[in-house]
């Protein structure tokens, strides 16, 4: 039986793909340079059985260059009959053997498509994602090719369980899975590097949450609790409170999880005493002083809107009310405006004792 199959379908995608690498690399077909005058004449001879057989000899002696300018020349008189199939093979493959593996992937990915059950199909499926595990980039670079190869390996698993190949697969697979995981670690620590605690925080909770099982998990989670730590630090006194909690929320989770960890515990502990300190010895401070903005805030909006309400009354008794109401709201706020920097200045001088109380290990005074 003989399949019809257009040849421009096939080659012309691998052409263009060659063509993209002419700097360093030959192209597809007959503009390769320099030829040999017997190349050059059975190419001209236009005898396709020759010009067929000399692809197959010039593989054989591992010519591959060769031999795909031979296979290419033959494709057209061969491509509705059963050596379509060996010609696109031997073609990927000689690209193969050249190291040229974005060509070779392109004609086994065509190959596996259009010939899934022909007798190089699993082979072709085997040699696909060994092209993508060629052209996996260094763990600093882009990874699609990473995932490529993993993606097309797995396909070829589900394919061909029993295959002999199948232990040699799942040791690259743990390869590139290792690459992958330390991708991640390396993207999301980026921003506790960058100080952008919050974005830090974010990015390693997301990839703990996606791979959970990422041999960097006990750093992560070191920088989840040391991202908190430094955000409290530098915080204004109003958010302090809140984000050294967070912090010692991080480090119980921590230590549930790594209860000996050797590299990381002796300095969370160190950022744990402090962080805890610091919330028991200002706890009621912060939280009065947080209800005391949140007061401000509202009455801010309430003493915006009775100025828009007053320009619309002209009741002379209603009027004077309304400004009564306002001048208390606005003498209310100052007050409130007046604790909350006294209360903010103070919690600016505790600082400072609480870090010397830590240092010293001594309980601090109360309030």
């Amino acid at each position: 039986m003989t399949i019809m199959i257009r040849p421009m379908n096939i080659f012309r995608n691998l052409l263009m793909v060659a063509c993209a690498a002419a700097v360093t690399l030959p192209a597809f077909g007959a503009k390769r340079g320099v030829r040999k005058r017997g190349m050059n004449k059975l190419l001209k001879s236009k005898n396709a059985e020759q010009i067929y057989q000399a692809g197959l000899e010039a593989y054989r002696n591992k010519k591959y260059r060769n031999a795909t300018i031979y296979f290419e020349a033959a494709y057209n008189d061969f491509y509705s009959s059963d050596r379509a199939d060996t010609i696109l093979f031997y073609t990927a493959k000689a690209y193969y053997n050249q190291g040229i593996y974005d060509v070779a992937a392109d004609g086994f990915d065509q190959y596996r498509k259009v010939f899934s059950r022909r007798p190089f199909s699993e082979e072709a499926e085997f040699l696909l994602p060994m092209c993508w595990y060629h052209l996996s980039r260094p763990v600093e670079r882009d990874q699609t090719e990473t995932h490529k190869a993993i993606a097309t390996f797995n396909e070829y698993l589900n394919r061909y369980p029993q295959s002999i190949r199948a232990e040699d697969i799942k040791l690259m697979l743990e390869e590139l899975q290792q690459k992958l995981y330390e991708k991640e670690f390396i993207n999301t620590s980026l921003y506790f590097k960058l100080q952008r605690y919050p974005a830090s925080v974010a990015a390693l909770r997301y990839a703990l949450k996606d791979t959970p099982e990422t041999p960097y998990r006990e750093q992560m989670m070191y920088l989840i609790c040391k991202s908190w730590y430094n955000y409290a630090k530098n915080s204004v006194p109003a958010k302090k409170l809140d984000r050294y909690m967070k912090m010692v929320d991080s480090y119980y989770n921590f230590r549930s999880e790594y209860p000996q960890s050797q590299e990381y515990l002796l300095d969370l502990d160190k950022m744990f005493r402090e962080a805890k300190f610091y919330v028991d010895y200002n706890q009621q401070a912060a939280v009065d002083m947080e209800k005391d903005r949140i007061g401000a805030e509202n009455l801010k909006e309430s003493i915006k809107q009775q100025k828009a309400k007053l320009r619309t009354i002209r009741e002379q008794m209603e009027r004077n009310e309304a400004k009564m109401r306002l001048r208390q709201d606005e003498t209310t706020l100052k007050a409130q405006q007046a604790r909350i920097k006294a209360e903010a200045k103070r919690l600016r001088k505790s600082d400072a004792k609480v870090r010397k109380q830590i240092e010293t290990d001594q309980p601090a005074s109360g309030n």
